[in-house]
């Protein structure tokens, strides 16, 4: 879609001499919008609007393919991941998908590698059409201590490779978006390497869209 931009000036020009006193007086052209947003319940999902994260493992029988079966895999003696959903934003039955994750991983310096750690799905509706998944990393892993930060993704259902992205720099990591059709889904793998004790963060922002032509910003 082409960006279309109108550039209006308007320009005036008021000169009054008065010997007496002298009165500075500024116009305005106004123009204005007005929205209303309309927003439905969850259980209403439809479309884009029912992908997100789910652990198959923390919701049984859940109609995706088996992913996430690792969010609470222990790292190191005692520690263990802690994956935290929030916003439900597509429920059905007794079954969520969920807006984000946040995700706490305990490790130690060297190479991590943590399979399946969560899944990423699209719930099938009657009607439903593919939809199309870029993904950008917000925030990197830039900290000095981690010498390599991977976010891995596979066919939940068949286990085939898609991609990877590396969460050392920021922006538009899928040039060409991921098609994910109804009943479709992600298993997120993360692979680390740390030289040295650090605390890094990262966001990841999986952005979702029926059509496929036009990227995220």
């Amino acid at each position: 879609m082409k960006e279309m931009k109108r550039y209006t000036t308007i320009v005036a020009m008021l000169v009054i001499s008065i010997v007496v006193a002298a009165v500075n007086a500024a116009a305005f052209a106004y123009r204005w919008m007005q929205v209303t947003v309309n927003v439905a319940g969850s259980e209403e999902a439809r479309g884009v609007a029912c992908v997100g994260f789910y652990s198959s493992s923390a919701q049984s029988g859940i109609p995706l393919p088996n992913a996430g079966t690792n969010y609470q895999a222990t790292t190191y003696g005692t520690n263990e991941i802690s994956v935290t959903p929030g916003l439900a934003i597509c429920t059905w039955s007794s079954y969520s998908l969920y807006e984000s994750i946040t995700v706490v991983a305990p490790l130690t310096v060297g190479s991590w590698y943590i399979k399946d750690l969560y899944g990423f799905g699209y719930n099938a509706t009657d009607g439903s059409t593919p939809v199309y998944v870029w993904i950008k990393v917000e925030n990197a892993a830039d900290e000095s201590g981690i010498v390599e930060a991977k976010l891995i993704l596979y066919n939940a259902e068949t286990g085939g490779y898609v991609g990877e992205i590396d969460l050392k720099t920021t922006g538009l990591k899928t040039m060409t978006p991921i098609t994910l059709n109804p009943g479709d889904a992600l298993q997120l793998d993360l692979r680390i390497k740390a030289s040295t004790t650090a605390t890094a963060s990262f966001e990841v922002g999986f952005y979702v869209s029926q059509q496929s032509s036009e990227e995220p910003r």
